[in-house]
């Protein structure tokens, strides 16, 4: 099984990523009752430091739970809405979905009002995917949401749309096919010959695309792609091999939860690889680092720097600045350090700080907002 995203947001830095995700654990449930997969934790990093101490060689790496910025700028918007995810046969395969909204006109609450029993596993995935988004967006403190019947009534009459922002989009790939294969039982007939048994399953993938529309210029401000596939147990009778939709379901969790990183902080895990440097010194203070004692090791290793002047434990020091987020200390260390050094580990980390600190401000802005 696997599922990956490809990502382009057009108005953030973070255009190009990709990122691996994975299945909910545990057993297939009801979707009624099945719990989201992926959780944000609403504490800042400055709140609580949930570090590990690993060693790549000889190196210390502090891992730390960091709570970062909705990708997109939020702040600037005070309302969103979701239109219900097309079919494959709705979303077309030549269109432009770079540039061009997907445009849905379909009846949003018709559509969730369908009964499951009447559904294709298609339309039943997309019921959910709408469902659980629509949910998780009613939750947001950053936007308030928008009916969606009131934004494709707009769309329709050609008038202002009640919301800044929307999302839309749909399947572009679905297949799903049910595969066998003969596997001999061990035993043998009355004539000696292997009894053969037929086992069957089902293999099933799908990629959803999502744009995040703003209503005032009609421009894709963010697109995302998400390909998911995976393949059911086997069984010796194929009408009891499992639906397409149990087969997919357990995904839609993960989709609906990067989604939302669009739109609300969320937690990312964020690694501080130390630099190993001689002395009896420089020892002590990575041992405290590795036990999570940042501070009293960031004071050791600025107190090396300041009296030796060694590369790595001033930049170490301005490593632990950035773990309890004194961005403003870590900048103006590591510039230093790289002033006096030269060293182009210490102009990279520059550039990631500004990044970083950039984050934090962003962060700030959107909690302010709330």
């Amino acid at each position: 099984m696997n599922l990956y995203k490809k990502n382009h947001h057009l108005s953030a830095a973070a255009a190009g990523q990709s990122q691996v995700l994975t299945r909910a654990a545990g057993p297939v449930v009801a979707a009624a009752s099945r719990p989201h997969v992926l959780t944000a934790v609403a504490t800042a990093a400055a709140l609580t430091l949930a570090f590990a101490m690993a060693f790549t060689g000889c190196s210390t790496t502090v891992k730390q739970d960091v709570e970062r910025p909705a990708n997109l700028e939020v702040e600037n918007y005070a309302t969103v809405s979701a239109l219900p995810f097309k079919t494959l046969a709705q979303m077309g395969k030549d269109d432009d979905y770079d540039d061009t909204p997907v445009e849905t006109f379909e009846d949003y609450y018709q559509k969730l009002g369908q009964k499951a029993a009447s559904e294709s596993d298609e339309q039943a995935l997309l019921a959910l995917l709408d469902e659980r988004l629509m949910d998780r967006l009613t939750q947001s403190k950053q936007l308030k949401f928008v009916d969606p019947d009131s934004v494709q009534y707009a769309i329709r009459q050609r008038k202002e749309i009640p919301a800044d922002v929307y999302i839309t989009g749909g399947f572009t790939k679905f297949s799903s096919t049910i595969e066998k294969e003969d596997v001999d039982t061990g035993k043998r007939d009355d004539d000696d010959k292997p009894i053969m048994e037929t086992r069957y399953w089902r293999e099933a993938s799908a990629r959803v695309l999502y744009q995040v529309v703003e209503t005032g210029t009609n421009r894709v401000i963010s697109k995302n792609e998400f390909s998911f596939s995976d393949k059911s147990d086997k069984d010796t009778n194929w009408k009891k091999v499992s639906s397409t939709y149990t087969v997919l379901s357990p995904y839609l969790n993960s989709v609906v939860s990067n989604i939302m990183k669009d739109f609300t902080p969320h937690t990312e895990t964020r690694e501080l690889t130390l630099l190993k440097g001689k002395g009896k010194d420089m020892k002590e203070a990575d041992k405290l680092a590795g036990k999570g004692s940042l501070v009293p090791a960031r004071n050791r290793f600025l107190s090396i720097y300041r009296e030796t002047g060694l590369f790595e434990a001033g930049y170490n020091a301005a490593l632990l600045y950035e773990a309890v987020d004194e961005y403003d200390s870590a900048l103006k260390l590591m510039n230093d350090v790289w002033k006096n050094s030269g060293d182009s580990r210490a102009k990279e980390k520059l550039k990631e700080l500004e990044q970083e600190a950039e984050a934090a401000r962003r962060l700030q802005a959107q909690k302010n907002k709330r």
